[in-house]
């Protein structure tokens, strides 16, 4: 088993607002794998930028144990804090660059402040630049770029201290749709070509299925679920969960078709989630050709999740029980998942 390069243990955290206690964290329990890109998704208020400032120890847990690398930060010295924090890198959601120093200067901000010397710090500094398509804007001033631009300065300057950890706070949720894309494809390339363990902060659902392997979700302080980004898409346990899943697969009827189904006789709704291979057979077909059952397509879609086809689709099937049974028997044999709509 991996050791985590990120465990939270117990962690609560609560803080004191005009004289009345506030608990923003409740009793998190979670563990983050070296080289993953970990999602952590919820609505505001639900405690994930706390949870990422723990992280990065801009604040402490109120009661239980955070460990970066297996070393916890509570208790450590000053200079143990700086070396651990100086392993993480931050993406900040309004990109936190200087206007008034160049392109240059923010990303050598975090060398200069380590006293690197200037030869390295133009060496780096150039590297990153040319690794994030920015080389010829150097002495460039952040007011003369876009919003994309300035955050791949954000990304260059969080990786000037080659870090194994890097923290995303709404990294693009200040991006259109195609600039959002961009970056998210920059990250994962950080995260497969330097192995960079990736905490991305998010309220949108699109962000997690486009590059994250693993999930968690908070509501109100809680962890309401968390594990593989494909079983939650596939299989959410939470109404939570399936309300972010839902804002991306749209895989639902109206309730009063539901409630029309439900009253017809001889029939039965089911949802089908086709993974993988199975989405790429032709089962249906083959039900249909096979077994003497009308079948009503009511939805059908297809997302990518993990570089795995995703496929949902809401049918009725029409005729005697038995002819039915048969029917979802044999969607079960050829791999299909089934639930009652």
């Amino acid at each position: 088993m991996n050791n985590p390069i990120i465990s939270f243990q117990n962690v609560s955290k609560t803080f004191s607002r005009k004289g009345e206690n506030f608990l923003a964290l409740d009793n998190i329990n979670l563990d983050i794998n070296k080289g993953d890109i970990f999602g952590i998704i919820g609505a505001s208020g639900a405690g994930k930028s706390t949870l990422l400032r723990l992280i990065n120890h801009l604040e402490s847990p109120s009661h239980g144990t955070v460990l970066i690398n297996g070393v916890s930060l509570q208790g450590i010295n000053k200079k143990q804090l700086n070396d651990v924090k100086k392993d993480i890198g931050m993406i900040f959601q309004h990109f936190n660059l200087l206007n008034s120093r160049t392109v240059f200067h923010n990303v050598a901000i975090p060398l200069i402040l380590q006293g690197r010397d200037k030869a390295f710090i133009h060496e780096r500094v150039m590297e990153l630049l040319e690794f994030v398509n920015l080389g010829d804007k150097a002495q460039s001033y952040p007011d003369e770029l876009s919003g994309g631009q300035k955050q791949r300065v954000g990304i260059a300057r969080a990786l000037a201290g080659n870090p194994s950890i890097l923290l995303c706070d709404e990294a693009t949720s200040a991006l259109d749709p195609h600039t959002t894309v961009q970056i998210l494809l920059l990250l994962q390339e950080i995260n497969q070509r330097y192995g960079i363990t990736i905490v991305l902060i998010t309220h949108e659902m699109s962000v997690v299925q486009k590059i994250c392997h693993n999930v968690a979700v908070m509501a109100d302080g809680h962890m309401v679920e968390q594990g593989n980004v494909l079983a939650l898409f596939g299989q959410p346990q939470n109404t939570v969960t399936a309300s972010f899943v839902q804002s991306v697969i749209h895989d639902r009827l109206p309730e009063q078709t539901v409630a029309r189904i439900k009253q017809q006789k001889d029939s039965r709704a089911l949802r089908l989630e086709f993974v993988g291979q199975t989405a790429q057979q032709p089962i249906v077909n083959q039900l249909i050709r096979e077994y003497p059952v009308q079948v009503n397509i009511l939805f059908a879609n297809m997302s990518e999740v993990q570089n795995t086809i995703l496929g949902f689709m809401i049918v009725q099937l029409r005729g005697e029980t038995a002819h039915i049974d048969s029917a979802i028997h044999y969607l079960h044999t050829a791999g299909v998942k089934i639930s009652d709509v």
